[in-house]
Order: C-alpha cells, then structure tokens, then sequence
C-alpha cells in the first residue's frame, strides 16, 4: 500500500483532518525560505496532539545538522527530510534524532549515481524525488518529467525506499503511482486552498485516490 504524506501544516484542524482521513505522516516546514514555515514550539503543540501511528517529519532546508537534531528532539519529530544539496552524507549521517529522507530534484540530466553514492556513503535509504525549481526547494505545486520519474523509480525502487513528490493531486495521484509504483507520495499545494491551509474536500479526494490505486 502506498504511504501517504500530507506536507506543510501549519494548523492542528488541518493536521487532524489529514491524519483522521488515512494520511500515514504529516510534514511540518521550518525553512524560513517557504510561505508554510512554523515555528518548532507551534509544531510541537500539533504533534503532542496527533492521534498514534502517524508520523511527523520536519522539512529542513537552511538548518545545521545541529539544529536539525534538536528540532526533532523538541517535536518530537521521526523524520528529518532535508530539502537541500547543502547537506552531505556525512552532515546526514550525524542526524540521530530521526530517521532521515534525503530530497532530490532533478532534472533531466539527473543521473541516479547520485542517489546510489549517497546512500552508500550516509547508510540512508529513503529519498524523495521533487520537482526542480531554482528559487524554491519544494512546494512548487510542478511535476518531475514522466519519463525521468518513470528512469528513476525504475532504477532505485529494488534497493531504496522511493517518495514521489511534486504537483501531485487527486487528479493526477493515480496515474503517476501506476506509472513510477513508489514506495510513498507526498503533497502539499495539491490540497491546499492557499499555502499552508488545507482543504479537507481536496485531502479526501487525494487520499482516496491513492487508496484506490493502491
């Protein structure tokens, strides 16, 4: 079954609602970069209120492994997800406090080597895969080409775990988990009314679409 991960909450009705709904983990952004940022005291007072089995993961972006760590120690946090090329196996390495996903954006040219290399060097094994946009590290609401998701997943699915992010929504969900069969698919501007605030109508649809497919 397809994991489900609703990214950048920034209110607890829109983190119940997603997480009653089937959504299997919550994104929580504090980039200071990104119109979805919170406050890690704010994500904390969300996270302490989730109902069990549902993870929480903090996007990082502009963060030391050092804060990362004592972030998701504060939150509470399971994953660290790190949106940027700035951070190196070995800074990944040294994020204890959660489990890591290394965020890639490619594009066309991208050569899968990277993610093999990195996973070798920093022991991770979960990567997501998002959209490339130079003055943003995600939540562009764009997609990652079909034949470049297509090569990539085909190349990494037997020995990572693979999340595809990227423009999705119910509209499309289903026929790119058909396409690519990732391990997980993560959205944020697909079920949004405006950045950071959730559309519960649009979370529904997206989730059941997922479920459908998978």
């Amino acid at each position: 079954m397809t994991k489900i991960k609703i990214c950048g909450i920034t209110r607890l009705q829109d983190a119940l609602y997603a997480a009653h709904a089937g959504a299997d983990a919550l994104g929580f952004n504090f980039s200071h970069m990104s119109p979805r940022l919170i406050a890690p005291e704010k994500a904390k007072d969300i996270i302490d209120k989730l109902p069990p089995f549902v993870q929480s993961a903090g996007i990082f972006v502009e963060h030391s492994p050092e804060e990362i760590n004592a972030i998701c120690r504060l939150c509470n946090l399971q994953i660290a997800q790190l949106h940027s090329d700035r951070y190196s196996p070995e800074q990944a390495r040294s994020i204890t406090a959660a489990k890591v996903i290394r965020v890639f954006r490619p594009e066309e040219n991208f050569a899968v080597e990277e993610v093999f290399e990195f996973a070798a060097k920093s022991g991770i094994r979960s990567f997501l895969f998002d959209a490339y946009r130079p003055d943003m590290a995600g939540g562009t609401g764009e997609s990652i080409g079909e034949a470049l998701a297509t090569r990539l997943f085909n190349q990494i699915r037997s020995s990572c775990y693979a999340i595809l992010a990227g423009g999705l929504n119910a509209d499309n969900v289903s026929e790119a988990i058909r396409r690519v069969q990732p391990y997980g698919v993560d959205t944020a501007s697909g079920v949004e009314s405006e950045p950071g605030i959730k559309d519960p109508e649009k979370i529904e649809a997206f989730i059941r679409a997922v479920r459908k497919t998978s």
